[in-house]
């Protein structure tokens, strides 16, 4: 049987969960889903859920929060129907997909730190989820089912986490503090090798991660001799850096947890800007 087609379990609590999140509505989210599961004739029968939306986030998090939602109406519903064997989350997201195991099971042993040591993402939201879970007295198992490929419920997931993105009234998850960047370019993390190399780059943001004591910072590579000109990725840094400030900076060598070694000298940005 081919993999991510959504396929109903009729001795479970289906949920189907979607997320949005929109680059030119300053990043306006939302969040949405349904239940869905077989009646005692066979046919299936769902609910639907939906929230007001946030003024900004990115899609892991509204991917996060979907499930999240879909798991307290889920525990809401088992107190008036409790005929099911498990709860079985349906994501077309490979991020919560691929890390929900270890949310649940691993990080919260490691102090949410991942496998280079670093803080794992979404750290909040992923334990709000594991809260839900937890009180679950069924288990639960998600799955993937493939976006936009004509199944009913991830149709109706995805309408409803649009429709939630309109009305944008609850605040962000995060703060952190940006300026515009001047490439053209979508950022993408790990694009910028991390070699030990000289690099010049521009802070565009700039987030103190309390968990691991640093800042982190996205950049855009400014130098036009550098393979990476015009990319925008992630570095760690200890220290305070102003935003919107060009500098000769050194990386470490290590692609996992890149970080900034030394600040060589600030730049002129003028003699760089493109």
């Amino acid at each position: 049987m081919k993999s991510g087609l959504g396929i109903i379990d009729e001795n479970a609590l289906n949920i189907f969960t979607d997320g949005s999140s929109y680059h030119k509505k300053q990043r306006a989210a939302g969040a949405g889903g349904c239940l869905v599961w077989v009646n005692e004739y066979g046919n299936e029968e769902y609910e639907e859920y939906v929230s007001i939306g946030w003024q900004k986030a990115t899609i892991d998090e509204m991917e996060i929060v979907a499930c999240t939602l879909g798991m307290k109406e889920a525990n809401r519903f088992l107190k008036k129907k409790n005929q099911f064997e498990k709860i079985l989350i349906f994501s077309d997201s490979k991020y919560v997909v691929n890390n929900f195991f270890k949310a649940m099971n691993i990080w919260p042993n490691s102090k949410w730190l991942g496998a280079n040591k670093m803080p794992v993402e979404n750290i909040e939201l992923w334990k709000r989820l594991r809260r839900e879970v937890n009180r679950c007295s069924l288990n639960v198992y998600v799955k993937w089912v493939k976006a936009h490929k004509g199944n009913k419920y991830n149709k109706i997931a995805d309408d409803l986490a649009k429709r939630s993105a309109e009305l944008p009234i609850n605040k962000p998850f995060s703060y952190d503090e940006t300026t515009k960047k001047w490439s053209d370019q979508n950022t993408k993390k790990g694009c910028v090798p991390i070699i030990g190399q000289e690099i010049k780059i521009r802070i565009i943001s700039r987030e103190y991660v309390k968990r691991a004591k640093t800042y982190k910072y996205r950049y855009e590579v400014i130098d036009p001799n550098n393979q990476s000109f015009k990319d925008l990725d992630f570095i760690y840094y200890n220290e305070y850096l102003s935003r919107n400030k060009c500098l000769h900076v050194r990386f470490n060598n290590e692609q996992k947890r890149p970080f900034i070694l030394e600040v060589i000298e600030e730049l002129e940005c003028s003699d760089y800007k493109y």
